[in-house]
């Protein structure tokens, strides 16, 4: 070989030798960037363990906060000195799993660079539904039975130490985001850095209409499982707002959204627009369920609608008096002086005045287990204004349930924590909502309907409010 041919040959070699070790260089910085100090895990659960202890609605704050600490100093001496966000979630959140509140939480932080599966899930009853795919051989509806030759019921359990919830039926909602990062929760062998992004392997035992089969299938990125899922087809997800009329009857359904940006506007002229077109109205059926927004005014603006005069309902929620918690004690009328510690119970009212366009039609709610927060709040208040008129079956969620929550996010472990710091405080608050008419269901019935596959509660509904009118 010539010299000159040589010296080409080094020169590309060198260049290539050279390219991959920059570009390794800069994966490697990239990656300890990522790092979280140990410190800076010990510091977060701090922060918010303090909050549990001085603002946390309960009277035996002090003794949870010390057991909660007691149990993360023990997961502590388990960490290394550093660690990734989604490891730090791993060590924090199971500790606070141990208060059993669905409000208060660390969420699970995710990064465009995290492995998940090429498919989401939504979880009923212990059994585990395709909500989205990325990949043919995984179709939304499809019924998730192993997953590398564990089981769901596994699965499951290895997953619900990262909840927040008083029962298992309560966490189970959470399970949904936690399923798609098994790779980065449950994988214990991780890739720490690489110039590519690999795949990894995954084998996927399915039930579907035409049987039970196994399929292999790879890892996305979470940056990029949103572009490809949306190549195949989901199932039917609920939009905000939206109103049907079925003859007299109109049913106006609810998703969990928020009052912010745009949608205070966009909800109103719905409301404005649905109800100058439907002023004929006799009947109206307001579908709650799975609603969990948080915001009261969704629910007080479409009420006062159907109202001729203004009403007020009486009710009770606990705060603690701290100078931490002024500006919400003023929200609900107390008078602040001075930090006293004291768990106080507070009066308020909820209070709707009348709203253009009135209708004068009869309301009637639907809900299900699932109907929380600010929607929960609603229908007992509803509930004392008019009778006989709820449909549905006993929520999860308690009457007295923590509310006026606080969120808070962590730059280092790139996550939020949520916290209550009030609790509704109902004389008889200690049990769901039940409603005046119970639906029974059951597991097969709740997965049609997720499917979109039938609708049994909505038709049993209709038919109690034809029987009753």
């Amino acid at each position: 070989m010539k010299v000159g041919t040589k010296l080409i040959l080094i020169f590309v070699i060198s260049g290539i030798v050279i390219t991959f070790l920059l570009s390794w260089i800069i994966e490697f910085y990239k990656y300890q960037n990522r790092l979280v100090l140990i410190d800076d895990v010990a510091k977060a659960f701090e922060d918010v363990n303090s909050l549990v202890r001085k603002v946390y609605p309960r009277t035996d704050r002090e003794a949870l906060a010390e057991n909660t600490k007691k149990l993360f100093e023990s997961s502590l001496s388990k960490m290394p000195k550093k660690c990734l966000p989604i490891d730090a979630f791993k060590y924090v959140q199971p500790v606070l799993s141990t208060l059993n509140d669905q409000n208060l939480r660390m969420y699970p932080p995710v990064e465009p660079v995290y492995s998940v599966l090429p498919f989401s899930v939504v979880v009923i009853d212990g059994r585990v539904i395709v909500s989205s795919s990325a990949v043919e051989s995984v179709k939304a509806g499809d019924e998730i039975v192993e997953i590398n030759s564990k089981s769901v019921d596994k699965l499951i359990s290895e997953l619900i130490v990262f909840t927040s919830g008083e029962d298992y039926l309560v966490k189970e909602q959470q399970l949904t985001s936690l399923f798609q990062l098994v790779p980065e929760l449950l994988d214990k062998k991780k890739d720490v850095v690489g110039i590519f992004y690999k795949q990894k392997e995954y084998n996927v035992k399915l039930r579907s209409e035409n049987g039970e089969n196994e399929v292999s299938v790879k890892t996305l990125t979470a940056f990029s499982y949103p572009r490809e899922s949306a190549q195949y087809p989901a199932l039917p997800s609920r939009v905000p707002f939206e109103f049907t009329r079925k003859g007299d009857v109109g049913i106006l359904k609810l998703g969990t959204f928020q009052l912010s940006g745009t949608m205070f506007n966009k909800y109103r002229e719905f409301l404005n627009n649905t109800f100058i077109q439907n002023r004929d109205l006799k009947l109206l059926l307001l579908d709650l369920r799975g609603v969990s927004s948080r915001d009261f005014t969704i629910f007080k603006e479409l009420y006062e609608h159907f109202l001729s005069k203004q009403v007020s309902i009486k009710r009770y929620i606990s705060v603690i008096n701290t100078a931490y918690n002024m500006d919400l004690l003023e929200k609900y009328g107390y008078e602040f002086t001075q930090t006293t510690g004291e768990l106080i119970r507070l009066e308020f009212e909820h209070t709707f005045i009348p709203r253009d366009p009135f209708v004068n039609a009869d309301v009637w709610i639907l809900f299900d287990r699932y109907t929380s927060n600010a929607a929960l709040d609603f229908i007992y208040t509803f509930k004392k204004l008019r009778k006989s008129r709820t449909i549905g079956e006993p929520t999860l969620m308690k009457i007295n349930h923590t509310t006026e929550l606080n969120f808070r996010y962590d730059d280092n472990l790139m996550t939020t924590f949520s916290f209550p710091t009030a609790i509704f405080s109902e004389d008889y608050g200690e049990s769901g909502l039940m409603p005046d008419f119970t639906i029974d269901m059951d597991t097969e019935k709740r997965i049609q309907y997720i499917k979109g596959e039938g609708d049994y509660m909505l038709s049993e509904a209709l038919k109690i409010i034809n029987n009753e009118n």
